[in-house]
């Protein structure tokens, strides 16, 4: 029974990694793509959606953690 509750939690915390990996890509390349259509001489969009991105995904996994331990 404990072999299988910690493959469970593996398989929770690598599919949040997943999540959150997915997230700032999307948001480095949707931020690439309005500093290209802008022509920003920086790449302000680019910062700010990954910021973003790196933000949702702290969220994210912060409230698995405590759905976790709230569990246990």
């Amino acid at each position: 029974m404990k072999e299988k509750k910690k493959a469970n939690l593996f398989v929770r915390f690598s599919s949040a990694g997943i999540q959150m990996a997915i997230l700032i890509i999307v948001g480095a390349l949707g931020g690439q793509y309005l500093d290209e259509k802008s022509r920003n001489e920086k790449p302000i969009y680019t910062i700010i959606f990954s910021l973003f991105a790196v933000a949702i995904g702290l969220y994210l996994i912060i409230k698995e953690v405590l759905n976790i331990t709230k569990e246990d």
